[in-house]
C-alpha cells in the first residue's frame, strides 16, 4: 500500500482526498480507505429508516471507493458522534459515544497499518478542521497508530493553522469523477451543497500539510 486515508465517516475520504486518490492512482500506486465509523449518527434526509443509515451510508461508501478506484476499502464499527453543534432534521441511531470515547481505535488502526505497510497514511489535522469530536480523534489516533510505520499527511483548509506544504490542481478527468464519488453520498446531499456554496474552489484545489516537510510545492508529495 502507498497511500491509506484514515477517516472517521463515510464521506470525509472524498471531500479532503478524493483527488489525491485518483491521481495517485493514475500514476500507478496502490491506494485505500480505512473508515472507522459507519456514520449512523448523520442525517437521513428521508431517504431510509433512523436505524438503516448505517447500513445506507456503508454502501454509499463502497460505492464511492469504486468510482476512486481504490485498492483497499475497510469501514469499521467504532460509534459516531454527533457533531458539536448539531443541525435539526432526522437523524439515525446513534449510541450518544463517539470516536473520542473509543480510544482503541487507535490499536486497530494500528494493526491494519502493520499488514498493509503504507508509506503515507492521510487524515484530519489535529484541529479536525472543523472541530468534529470524530475528526480530532482521528487524526489524534492515526498519528499515534503511524509512529515509526508511515509518514502522515493532513488533508487542511489553505487559510488554516497547518502550512500547506503540497498543492493539488485536479485535471478535468479527475474532477468529474470526484464529482461522482460525491453524487455516491446522497444521505450527505446537504453537506455537499454546504461545502460548495463556502468553499468551490477546493473542489479542483485540495491543499494538504506532509508533516515533517519544509517548503511549498504544487504538485504531489508521493
Amino acid at each position: 500500500m502507498d497511500l491509506l486515508v484514515v477517516v472517521p465517516h463515510p464521506d470525509d475520504e472524498t471531500f479532503g482526498a478524493g483527488g489525491a486518490l485518483l491521481l495517485a492512482k493514475e500514476e500507478g500506486l496502490r491506494t485505500g480507505i480505512l473508515c472507522l465509523t459507519r456514520g449512523e449518527a448523520g442525517r437521513t434526509l428521508g431517504l431510509c429508516p433512523p436505524e438503516e443509515l448505517a447500513q445506507v451510508r456503508t454502501a454509499e461508501l463502497k460505492r464511492a471507493a469504486e468510482v476512486l478506484a481504490v485498492d483497499y476499502l475497510e469501514v469499521l464499527p467504532f460509534p459516531n458522534a454527533l457533531p458539536q453543534e448539531a443541525e435539526g432534521g432526522a437523524r439515525g441511531r446513534a449510541s450518544g459515544q463517539g470516536l473520542p470515547d473509543r480510544p482503541e481505535a487507535a490499536g486497530a488502526i494500528r494493526e491494519r497499518l502493520l499488514a498493509l505497510r503504507p508509506r503515507y497514511v492521510l487524515t484530519f489535522p489535529p484541529d479536525g478542521i472543523n472541530g468534529h469530536p470524530d475528526h480530532v480523534a482521528t487524526s489524534r489516533y492515526a498519528e499515534e497508530a503511524a509512529k515509526g510505520l508511515a509518514r502522515l499527511v493532513y488533508f487542511v483548509r489553505p487559510e488554516g493553522p497547518w502550512r500547506v506544504t503540497h498543492l493539488l490542481r485536479l485535471p478535468e478527468w479527475a474532477l468529474a469523477r470526484k464529482l461522482k464519488a460525491l453524487a455516491q453520498h446522497k444521505t450527505q446531499a446537504l453537506s455537499v451543497l454546504t461545502f460548495l456554496a463556502r468553499h468551490p474552489e477546493r473542489l479542483w484545489r485540495e491543499s494538504f500539510h506532509l508533516v515533517g516537510e519544509e517548503g511549498f510545492k504544487e504538485g504531489p508529495w508521493w
